[in-house]
């Protein structure tokens, strides 16, 4: 897929903030990763994208409780034409989740919230506060996103179940277990065959490049690219690039290369629902700015 592509093509997981504020707020984990250190600007994005025919990027949060980092983001938004909905961050049991919600749905470019609900994953559904948070993000058809391992899954299908209107999306292939054995593999198998009979429920298909270090080769990342597409079909995964924390892998153009040889041929229908449709459908893109 590239520029000639008829398919409007969205990259549905790109990272933005400026070392001047950042840093000092939230850039603790970049520590180890010296070679991020720096601004990530809407500047350094534009060109990446354009290269590979990709129309609009979504902003997901890099600060999960900074309210003035969630205004940026939603800022740079309406700045930049190639910037789309923005997936801000908080806490669902914060005491003023409404407030910052009402905050940013003066924006038309705010799709939802990247969290984690409190407590380990089997008292999610007993907090009467996160069951607060969590009904005010269907009252205003905002979207969950989540950051989960396989340990997780059972309690994300449990909030399906509760929440049958709430859009949840995974991050990250669900974190892939490389580093594991046979049996973490098939806990990951088997819990995305159990969320993938939720309707309500859509995964990310990002960063295997990250979740496979060190050995990266195609062999080793089409398996759980191909059992995601089995499980799921294109209609209910999209593609991002977690720009720019995978640039420590290779450029932009290369990452992208890699993930598509990792889905293998799709027909353009499909190559249409991976590479956009989803993202549409997810992020109610239609309703904000046409991609």
């Amino acid at each position: 897929m590239d520029s000639s592509s008829v398919t409007p093509i969205i990259d549905t997981a790109v990272h933005l903030w400026d070392a001047a504020t950042y840093h000092r707020m939230h850039g603790d984990w970049l520590d180890a990763r010296p070679e991020l250190k720096r601004s990530w600007l809407p500047a350094d994005l534009e060109h990446e994208l354009a290269a590979c025919g990709v129309r609009q990027a979504v902003i997901i949060e890099a600060a999960r409780d900074r309210h003035a980092l969630n205004l940026w983001w939603l800022e740079l938004a309406q700045r930049h034409a190639f910037l789309g909905p923005v997936v801000a961050g908080g806490k669902l049991e914060q005491p003023d989740l409404a407030a910052w919600l009402d905050a940013y749905a003066r924006s038309e470019h705010f799709a939802g919230i990247r969290t984690m609900p409190a407590g380990a994953p089997s008292e999610w559904g007993e907090n009467p506060v996160t069951a607060r948070g969590l009904a005010e993000l269907v009252r205003r058809d905002l979207c969950l996103e989540l950051l989960v391992g396989w340990r997780a899954f059972a309690a994300v299908a449990a909030l399906a179940d509760a929440y049958p209107h709430l859009r949840i999306i995974l991050d990250h292939c669900g974190m892939p277990p490389f580093a594991g054995g046979p049996e973490e593999w098939a806990a990951w198998s088997e819990g995305f065959r159990v969320l993938a009979r939720r309707p309500n429920v859509t995964v990310k298909y990002a960063s295997l490049l990250l979740y496979a270090e060190p050995e990266r080769d195609l062999a080793r990342l089409r398996p759980p690219a191909s059992f995601l597409l089995e499980s799921f079909g294109p209609s209910r995964l999209m593609w991002g690039s977690n720009w720019p924390v995978e640039l420590r892998y290779g450029s932009y153009r290369g990452i992208f290369d890699v993930m598509q040889a990792c889905a293998g041929p799709l027909s353009p229908a499909e190559q249409a629902e991976l590479y956009g449709g989803t993202a549409r459908r997810a992020y109610r893109i239609s309703a904000t700015r046409p991609a």
